[in-house]
């Protein structure tokens, strides 16, 4: 399915995992944070889910024009077994030369689908907008800029599969996101909101801790970088990448 400038594109949401059952309540999928995440003024782009940990798989990389691989409990060295099929499909996908985003496990998995290398990160739990800065100027942030947006991880990328350059980092995860060719990832999570975050975080608190958890929930800053790293991302998946180095 080739791109075209005036088409709408369909975006493929491979989804790798589902929402608490507590948060169903209140949001009624997980492919529909990723569909408010596609959605703006413009209206060319169209989200299609694909539940891949739960066997449900597209026919093909030319399901779609552009694809992107969702968060998830899962871990990738410690992998269930839709894993390491969902690896030969990002593998397809970048054969194919499309527009591909990876959002925390799925940034994760695209780096080891490519050649890169993840683990639990020595620090454990890494909650909500902590320090990261960026390297390359992109999504309207300059280089030697911070970069806000909420994340809640344990795993993190060490090695980076081969040809990545690096876009942001922390000191304690040095590949927060990066880029490669037709292919960009991040370990923040820029579908969720505020109001989502928080939601999410008494349940994270059963498994981080209280002090985490409110660590992280009062370390919020006023205002954070959502909404820009949503832009630059729709613009990567109609396949327009705008990156500019404003060192």
């Amino acid at each position: 399915m080739a791109l075209s400038e005036s088409a709408l594109r369909t975006i493929g949401i491979l989804l790798c995992d589902d929402l608490h059952e507590e948060l169903r309540t209140r949001w009624s999928s997980y492919l529909s944070l990723f569909e408010t995440l596609v959605a703006d003024e413009v209206d060319d782009l169209t989200a299609v889910g694909y539940r891949v940990h739960a066997g449900e798989w597209p026919a093909g990389p030319d399901a779609a024009d552009a694809w992107l691989v969702t968060g998830s409990r899962a871990s990738v060295h410690e992998p269930p077994e839709w894993v390491a099929p969902l690896q030969a499909f990002v593998r397809q996908i970048h054969a194919a030369g499309q527009p591909l985003v990876g959002v925390c496990f799925g940034h994760q998995l695209v780096h080891s689908a490519l050649g890169g290398r993840t683990e639990r990160s020595a620090r454990g739990w890494h909650l909500g907008s902590y320090p990261v800065e960026c390297h390359t100027g992109f999504a309207g942030l300059p280089a030697g800029g911070p970069l806000r947006l909420l994340a809640v991880h344990q795993d993190q990328v060490v090695e980076p599969a081969p040809g990545f350059q690096r876009l942001a980092s922390s000191p304690d995860c040095h590949w927060y996101a990066s880029y490669h060719e037709q292919v960009f990832t991040i370990q923040g999570h820029p579908e969720f909101d505020r109001e989502f975050f928080s939601a999410l975080m008494q349940r994270v608190r059963q498994k981080a801790g209280d002090q985490a958890v409110d660590a992280a929930l009062g370390a919020l800053p006023p205002d954070d970088d959502t909404l820009a790293i949503r832009r630059f991302m729709r613009d990567w998946l109609r396949g327009r990448p705008a990156l500019s180095d404003a060192r």
